[in-house]
């Protein structure tokens, strides 16, 4: 194989990983800043970290535990109680307990936080449509699933790197 090739994706991967850490949250939130009617909602999307925003469209089904936010996001139960704080302290969520089971803390949402959850979900129906008008559609079915079998591929060697 080419050392240029080998370069090249190297230059690509290195490239999604940055602006997957830096990039992505504020681009994110500017795009939810820009569709957002309530100008109180449009500053507190500034405060709120990917994970809050998914922990919202998740909570769109109805009310759920941490434990099951963290494994339907794949994030650590930290992750989610430290998320769900801000979401709180925002007014985004409510945090329930049944008086039955005093243990489980539950999770809703509130107002604000449905609005902004269909915010969300409409970024992420924009995002997946101008994907496949913009990138996807460039490519033939055969050339795309050589790409998810390289994009798994490299996937899984960055898992198992460290």
């Amino acid at each position: 194989m080419e050392e240029n090739i080998i370069a090249l994706l190297q230059q690509a991967i290195s490239m999604i990983r940055s602006e997957s850490v830096n990039g992505r949250g504020a681009q994110e939130q500017k795009w939810l800043q820009n569709h957002l009617d309530n100008p109180e909602l449009q500053t507190v999307v500034t405060q709120l970290s990917i994970v809050s925003l998914h922990i919202l469209s998740s909570l769109e089904t109805g009310e759920l535990t941490g434990i099951e936010l963290a494994e339907q996001l794949n994030v650590t139960r930290g992750g989610i109680t430290r998320a769900a704080k801000k979401l709180t302290q925002t007014g985004l969520i409510e945090v329930n307990q049944k008086p039955d089971d005093r243990k489980k803390i539950y999770y809703s949402l509130t107002e604000d936080g449905v609005t902004l959850a269909k915010v969300h979900d409409e970024m992420h129906r924009t995002l997946n449509q101008q994907m496949i008008d913009r990138v996807i559609s460039k490519y033939s079915d055969d050339e795309l699933r050589n790409a998810v079998r390289l994009i798994d591929d490299l996937a899984e060697f960055e898992r198992g790197f460290y």
